[in-house]
């Protein structure tokens, strides 16, 4: 029994270390022949195990523009932080401009 366990626990770790190595970011911003602005917002969402969300939308630039007091959008920068070997993801969008 104790070793039915063992295996079925390594097995666990195995399976949540290889899911929640990687994410997907495609990082793409918004820019024009503009400055970067004298404002900045920011919003933040964080992932556990891939499959709960803090918040309803990941990288809400709309909600970091509102944060900011930001009306005109220069440009916009996506940070992924992984925590505990991608098991905890923090994804941050920062949104420059006016």
């Amino acid at each position: 029994m104790k070793k039915n366990f063992m295996k079925f626990a390594a097995a666990v770790i195995a399976a949540c270390t290889l899911a929640s190595c990687a994410t997907i970011n495609s990082g793409a911003a918004i820019s024009s022949n503009s400055a970067v602005g004298s404002k900045m917002g920011e919003a933040q969402s964080t992932i556990i195990c891939g499959l709960v969300s803090t918040q309803g939308e990941q990288n809400n630039i709309k909600q970091a523009a509102a944060n900011g007091g930001i009306t005109k959008i220069s440009h916009v920068e996506y940070v992924d932080q992984s925590i505990i070997g991608g098991l905890i993801i923090k994804h941050t969008t920062r949104v420059y401009g006016e």
